[in-house]
Order: C-alpha cells, then structure tokens, then sequence
C-alpha cells in the first residue's frame, strides 16, 4: 500500500514538472530575440553578484587563531566601501528587468504601462550597467591589495550582464522607434 502511494506521488510529481517545463517554454516563446538578451544579462547580474557576494572573499583570520579573531570573520572585496551599495543596486535593477519581462508575457496579465515596455526596459537595464560600472570603479580607487581573482570574475559577469541588458533592451526600443 505504501509503495503504491509513493509511485502515486513520484507519477504527480512528474507530471508538475513537465507541466512546469510546457509553461515555461511557452513564456519563452512570447519573448523576442532581443529581450532574451535582457533576461540572459539578468541572469549573468544575479551570478555575478552571487559570486562577488560568497565567493570573493578572504579570511581574515590567521590559520590556528582560533577565538582572538572572533570578530573579524572574512571581508568581501566585492561589497568593500560604498561599493556594495550599488551591487545591491544594481541586483535590484537585473531583477526588475526579468520582472518586468515576465509580467510582459505572463497569461491573465492586463498592465497598462505609463510608457512602452522596451523603454521600461531600457532604463532598468542602463540602471544595472551604471551599478556595476560604479562598482568597479569603487573598487579600484579603494585600492585593491591583495583582491582575489573571483572578484574580477565577479566584476566581469556583473558588469557584462548589465551591458547584456542594456544592448538587448537598446535593440528592442530601436526597434519600437523604427515601426511607428
């Protein structure tokens, strides 16, 4: 009886999934060429900021020092000064964009927009490029000794993803100023 419910389950389970898959895949179809650019930039600004977040640190504490380094911890170059600030930012800006994208394509979904989508998108994704163009520039005037590689990786993504968004979301305006 018991094994006969957990097969019931496991065949409910599968069948979400690939009903999760189908709508998916749906949505993805709404989106043009262009916007997927914008939602792949999103993507790259969450990565890069997961990794700048977890993975750009270092450990401030000597090996073996046990409790005399009970405050200090790790210190993340990537958020280092006012720059995590605008990673913050910049975070909320790729995330809005893929909101945004989302509320575009989503079905049962009437939005009246104050201004056309792709100029929503526009000033969403230029916003995430100007974060992270302005974390990197903290960064390097907070003077880097001893920086660890993953931050420039960070860097790199985050600040390619907003430049991802914008071209994406510079493209699909273009577009609306050439039909109308």
């Amino acid at each position: 009886m018991e094994r006969g419910c957990r097969q019931s389950r496991w065949d409910q389970l599968v069948k979400l999934e690939k009903e999760a898959l189908n709508v998916l895949n749906e949505l993805w179809a709404k989106i043009s060429p262009r916007e997927r650019f914008v939602a792949y930039g999103a993507g790259l600004v969450l990565v890069g900021w997961l990794v700048g977040q977890f993975i750009a640190t270092v450990n401030l504490c000597p090996s073996g020092a046990g409790a005399y380094c009970a405050g200090l911890g790790s210190f993340s170059y990537f958020t280092a000064g006012n720059s995590g600030l605008f990673a913050i930012l910049g975070l909320v800006a790729g995330i809005a964009g893929a909101v945004i994208l989302y509320l575009k394509v989503a079905p049962n979904m009437n939005i009246t927009w104050p201004m056309p989508v792709a100029q929503v998108l526009l000033g969403v994704s230029v916003a995430a490029l100007v974060c992270g163009v302005l974390v990197v520039l903290m960064q390097v005037s907070y003077g880097l000794g001893g920086a660890p590689i993953t931050m420039w990786i960070a860097d790199l993504l985050f600040v390619g993803g907003g430049a991802l968004m914008s071209w994406g979301a510079y493209q699909e305006w273009l577009l609306t100023k050439t039909v109308v």
